[in-house]
């Protein structure tokens, strides 16, 4: 089976599908990936088909027609996902995709270029959740900004086949229910094999151990480096994963530049991030306590969640990353929390399940036609 995967051209966006996309390479199928040419490098080994301009010119769009900045929930965010990016990238990703013949299609569910192109091939679609529910008054304004795209191609959307739910039910909000179609599917911690990391060797191995990363859709050097000095002055070693420049240890301090996470996380006692998605959802894999600093997105409400059911500190200012993250460790309730979280996740259904499962959905779709 040839399967087409797609996600608005970011880290965050893009990231949580490769799992999937390799479990899928694994069990014998064809696998490429719909993205643009920047995000390219980061989805390696998967082959990847261009399309689309830069992330930084859709946004430079969107807030020209809007005068918003699409990187907070609301109007913005409704027109850059579900308007200018279908106008921007539709076209070429539908010439892509025709030559490329797909008989799945997955994509995320901020992703509406790849349902618009299913709905122009007739090919049956999945979505790969990256983030928890979604107010549903912003889901009801993407899927009215996405119909008159749809309508303006003339286009009858094609039903989903189903929503891979990655989010685990301790981080629903009291009264949430799952989307109807969705098949609980356990989260993955980013990784690829040739991105080589060692784990590096500090003065004193005593200390309790801090990992800092703001993911990749978060590009604040300042921010890191006073956050490690809060985490070293509080009797950390910490390894920063992210925007800086991979550096020999410094003190108590190893920047590490860009680092997957599989590779990092099972050191750390504590991980401080901004609480992106795919990072809290790996952190909650191996049982991770956690301090988070949101920034934009999503990462408030994961970070009042994760606060909620007593996984995490969240703190608003970077010099308290160090306070808090002694809080986590020396605190017996972080780390028993933690540990529920992973006993919950370990019972979701692997990706490598997910695969036949998907086979067989659009086995039955066709046999249905």
């Amino acid at each position: 089976m040839r399967i087409l995967f797609s996600a608005v051209p970011a880290g965050g966006h893009a990231l949580p599908l490769l799992p999937l996309a390799g479990a899928a390479r694994a069990a014998g199928h064809e696998v490429a990936i719909l993205s643009n040419a920047e995000t390219a490098p980061l989805l390696r080994p998967f082959p990847v088909l261009i399309a689309g301009p830069t992330l930084g010119e859709q946004m430079a769009e969107t807030e020209r027609r809007t005068g918003q900045h699409p990187s907070q929930p609301g109007p913005a965010a409704v027109e850059m996902f579900a308007g200018t990016r279908v106008d921007l990238t539709y076209e070429e990703a539908l010439r892509e995709a025709t030559a490329y013949r797909p008989e799945l299609i997955v994509c995320e569910p901020f992703d509406y270029v790849a349902p618009t192109v299913a709905s122009a091939l007739d090919v049956p679609w999945v979505a790969l959740g990256i983030s928890g529910s979604v107010p549903s008054e912003l889901t009801a304004a993407l899927r009215g900004r996405w119909q008159q795209q749809l309508d303006r191609y003339s286009l009858r959307a094609t039903k989903r086949l189903a929503y891979l739910d990655p989010y685990p039910a301790l981080l629903r909000q009291e009264g949430e229910e799952p989307e109807p179609d969705s098949m609980a599917v356990r989260p993955v911690a980013f990784d690829r094999e040739d991105d080589a990391f060692e784990v590096p060797v500090f003065p004193d191995e005593g200390r309790p151990r801090a990992l800092v990363t703001f993911g990749t859709s978060v590009i604040e050097p300042e921010a890191e480096e006073t956050t490690a000095r809060s985490l070293a002055d509080a009797g950390f070693n910490v390894i920063v994963a992210g925007a800086n420049t991979p550096t020999r240890v410094d003190g108590h301090v190893r920047h590490a530049g860009f680092v997957p996470l599989a590779r990092v996380l099972p050191w750390a006692d504590v991980l401080v991030s901004a609480g992106g998605t795919g990072t809290i959802l790996a952190a909650l894999t191996t049982g991770t306590p956690m301090v988070v600093r949101p920034f934009h997105a999503d990462q408030p409400w994961n970070a009042e969640r994760l606060t909620r059911v007593g996984v995490a500190e969240t703190i608003s200012a970077f010099e308290d990353a160090g306070p808090a993250a002694a809080k986590t460790v020396t605190t017996p309730s972080y780390r028993d929390a933690a540990a529920r979280a992973a006993k919950e996740v370990s019972t979701m259904t692997p990706v490598s399940e997910i695969v036949p499962w998907l086979e067989t959905k659009v086995l039955q779709r066709e046999g249905r036609r």
